[in-house]
């Protein structure tokens, strides 16, 4: 257990600010082309 501790405090401290801002941009476009390709009317039931 303390092994697997040590193992990711080593690898938070290797995390860079701009790795993280690359994964969120890679999200967030990813967010965008899921929301471009979801219907714009869900057709309800009873339609």
């Amino acid at each position: 257990m303390k092994n697997s501790f040590v193992s990711l405090a080593f690898f938070v401290q290797k995390v860079d600010r701009q790795h993280v801002q690359l994964a969120l941009v890679i999200l967030s476009l990813v967010a965008v082309i899921l929301g471009t390709g979801a219907p714009t009317d869900g057709g309800g039931v009873g339609r």
